[in-house]
């Protein structure tokens, strides 16, 4: 497997955190809005620095901070510019983990960092590769050392039940007893669920395939009460004709390049809706606007517009500048003939760039305030004096398409703090846990820092856990 790709995740009073955890109380309950659950907050925050230290007890993980990271909304009351949000350390995994660690279609084969620690390929985005290969070669190893038989492949046609709760699960006819949790992921990539509950047309599923919604059938068919079924970990895509994934199209993260200088976001009618820089979770759900003149939704998809010197300066998904154009590309002389490609109005576009230009020739975006918070700054260009900021000047301009993705839903049986499921009246189910996006999330709409997901992942999955084993009852 040789070097791991590193994954960040947000985790409060991890031992590099520096911050008062009082303060990370304060962050994460201002983040969480809509449909939130405060006991399962405080849960997390005050548990996430025992679970990250038990990991690296029980597996080759070992952390390191991420010192320079913002909250993603650091501004808020509690917000640190630094050091919630870590990575692994390069690793190396046994034979047997390696073979059983499925490549990424976009990393090409190629290791995330030499020898010296230094990044070798930028992988999804920021500033170093980011990969899941790194969480689960790593939690793999530890299952295996610790004896734990791993099945892959192996789909649960449904939860066994019985008056006292569930008993386990069958498997192609295989009856498999004991308490259950569930860690399916979520229902991004079933049509019909992705049509039934998620607020806006044309989503498109990033993650593994396999996300189609087991787990909350599962969980529907024992009565449990669901939670934030409308909400997802959103992300603006990149789709690139013939990527594929398990035989399913693939989309990019869009992620640096929106906040890079010479670069917007337009919707459909030519117009500026976001700050383009702000976290992916938060333009994503910018990007869902109904306009009710128009009857649509006229950020998804959308488009991002640059300029000749930000296409040699700046890659858009692995298109690197000094490539040719692909055919995904659309690129003109001038803005009219580009507003003509993408068919919007030539004067609204012209408008559009024409204000963002007088304001970020002064370093300022009067309109949504790209550059003013910590978060922006740092994802965009570091060795710029305004590093999200710059007019698109000369042409050719260019503008590749930007569709509203969803990483993983945020719906799913709700539970409390220890993952146990909860049932119709809102009692725990017995034998019932869930745990990660299989469940239904705490933070309502809201994504506190980097790694977001992972975080409350692990350390639910941690809980679920223990409460699976320790639960006093029938198995």
């Amino acid at each position: 497997f040789g070097t791991a790709y590193r994954f960040d995740l947000h985790a409060p009073g991890n031992e590099h955190d520096r911050s008062d955890p009082a303060d990370a109380h304060t962050y994460v309950q201002a983040v969480a809005r809509g449909d939130i659950d405060r006991p399962a907050l405080d849960a997390f925050v005050d548990d996430a620095g025992r679970v990250m230290a038990a990991l690296e007890d029980r597996t080759p993980l070992r952390w390191a901070p991420l010192d320079d990271w913002p909250d993603y909304h650091s501004e808020f009351p509690g917000g640190c510019d630094g050091g919630r949000s870590i990575w692994p350390t390069p690793m190396t995994v046994p034979g047997r983990v390696a073979e059983r660690i499925q490549e990424a279609p976009d990393s090409s084969g190629r290791p995330a960092y030499d020898d010296d620690d230094q990044a070798i390929t930028d992988a999804i985005v920021f500033r170093g590769p980011l990969r899941g290969q790194g969480l689960v070669g790593g939690l793999l190893a530890g299952l295996l050392d610790a004896g734990v038989e791993v099945r892959s492949g192996a789909r649960v046609d449904r939860l066994l039940d019985s008056d006292l709760g569930v008993t386990g699960v069958q498997i192609a006819g295989e009856r498999l007893e004991g308490r259950v949790v569930l860690a399916t992921g979520g229902f991004q990539f079933d049509p019909g669920l992705r049509a039934a509950f998620l607020p806006a047309p044309g989503i498109v599923p990033l993650g593994t395939p396999a996300c189609t919604g087991d787990g909350l059938r599962m969980a529907m068919s024992a009565g449990t009460r669901l939670g934030n079924m409308t909400e997802g970990w959103w992300m603006p895509t990149l789709s690139i004709p013939g990527e594929q994934l398990n035989g399913a199209p693939y989309s990019r993260p869009l992620h640096g390049e929106r906040a890079k200088p010479g670069s917007i976001l337009v919707d459909r009618r030519g117009l500026r809706f976001v700050d383009e820089a702000q976290n992916y979770c938060d333009v994503g759900r910018a990007m869902q606007r109904f306009d009710a003149g128009s009857y649509s939704y006229p950020g998804s998809p959308c488009w991002l517009v640059f300029d000749a010197a930000y296409r040699a300066r700046y890659p858009v998904g692995p298109l690197e500048p000094g490539d040719p154009d692909p055919d995904w590309l659309h690129r003109a002389d001038d803005l009219d003939g580009l507003a003509d490609q993408l068919c919007i109005p030539r004067a609204a576009l012209a408008d559009t760039v024409c204000r963002f230009n007088a304001g970020a020739s002064l370093g300022e975006d009067p309109d949504f305030g790209r550059g003013s918070r910590p978060y922006d700054r740092w994802i965009g260009d570091s060795q710029r004096s305004s590093p999200t900021l710059a007019p698109l000047a000369d042409g050719p301009f260019f503008a590749t398409r930007v569709e509203l993705g969803c990483m993983g839903t945020k719906g799913g049986p709700r539970t409390d703090d220890r993952g146990r499921v909860l049932d119709l009246t809102g009692r725990p189910l017995p034998g019932l846990y869930a745990a990660g996006n299989a469940a239904a999330s705490p933070f309502g709409i809201g994504v506190a820092a980097g790694g977001g997901t992972i975080g409350p992942a692990l350390v639910f999955g941690d809980r679920a856990g223990e409460a699976a084993a320790s639960d006093v009852g029938p198995r």
